[in-house]
């Protein structure tokens, strides 16, 4: 089979589109066969080798996916066989043709799921829906602010919160994404790129936002915590600016409120079971219609160099995905 292994971490002049063997399944594990993958921010951290765990080289990354089952192990839970498709998730690996991934680590697809939108299922949505939910207890009828709203993960929020019934304020730079992030499920927006945004904020939501969903971290933190009202939530998801900020801690004391990381990798290794849920949860949640997953573009696997530069690209809106379909 094919991969797009990483031989360094000084340039993607050392990522080669190459043959690779072919996986074999464990007991607990199936071997998909890989339609699309979905590229993260996180993704191209591990590419790069800026993530906070760096794995070995050469390394296949890739962390989210969907695809068809061509192999089961002999323990594999109820409900995954061969021939079922699935979306997945795997610290690693997805971008290839084919993929061994424990099988809590899939969740089945309708047959009405198309592949591109249904390869961001497992981490970008699930990591919105445990964030929200599960972190955030967020309830109907609250008010979330959802900064990096165009993003992958922001646009996920969005629809999220949207299902679970609370009003969504995006938080996004420049016209053009806020315009887009009103498009895409926000009942309001803020252009964070504004020195006065938090003033903007507090005339849009006079009495503060419940919950602050942050993927992007940096220079937006504190004017955002401060928007938070008493007992609010805010939920720490990345750091897309670059830049981790700090806070001081009389801010939380003053507002009653809480700081809360969300980490998806680790809640996948500390409750398997409870991740797995939230999976089956955030799955069940887009075949319903009740949230849609935003595809920019798609790009063949041989074209993996523009999928790349399309991903990295800031001014994309939604998922970069690769096709491996028709890869020979």
């Amino acid at each position: 089979m094919r991969a797009l292994q990483v031989h360094g971490f000084d340039g993607t002049h050392q990522w080669r589109l190459e043959e690779v063997p072919d996986p074999v399944e464990g007991p607990q594990d199936v071997v998909v066969q890989v339609e699309a993958t979905a590229i993260s921010y996180v993704d191209l951290l591990l590419a790069r080798g800026g993530y906070q765990v760096k794995p070995a080289l050469p390394l296949v990354p890739g962390t989210e996916f969907s695809g068809t089952v061509i192999a089961c192990g002999a323990a594999v839970r109820e409900g995954i066989r061969v021939g079922k498709r699935v979306t997945g998730t795997s610290f690693g690996g997805a971008w290839a043709q084919r993929l061994r991934v424990d099988a809590g680590a899939v969740e089945p697809l309708a047959d009405s799921d198309a592949p591109g939108p249904a390869s961001a299922l497992a981490v970008t949505y699930a990591t919105a829906r445990y964030a929200l939910v599960l972190r955030g207890s967020l309830r109907a009828g609250e008010t979330v602010l959802v900064l990096g709203a165009t993003g992958g993960v922001g646009l996920a929020a969005m629809q999220v919160a949207r299902a679970l019934g609370a009003r969504v304020v995006a938080g996004a730079s420049g016209p053009i994404k806020t315009a887009a992030a009103l498009e895409r499920g926000a009942e309001l927006a803020v252009d964070t790129a504004q020195a006065d945004w938090r003033d903007e904020l507090k005339r849009l939501v006079p009495d503060g936002v419940d919950v602050v969903f942050d993927p992007v971290g940096g220079a937006l933190l504190e004017p955002a915590f401060r928007s938070v009202r008493w007992n609010g939530r805010y939920l720490v998801v990345g750091f897309a600016d670059g830049a981790i900020p700090s806070l001081r801690a009389n801010l939380p004391l003053l507002k009653g409120a809480a700081l809360i990381g969300v980490d998806v990798r680790q809640f996948r290794e500390r409750e398997p079971e409870a991740a797995r849920v939230n999976l089956t949860e955030t799955v069940r949640l887009f075949s319903a219609g009740l949230v849609k997953s935003w595809v920019a573009k798609t790009f063949p696997a041989a074209e993996w160099p523009a999928a790349m530069e399309a991903a990295a690209d800031r001014a994309t809106i939604g998922r970069i995905v690769i096709d491996w379909t028709d890869l020979r």
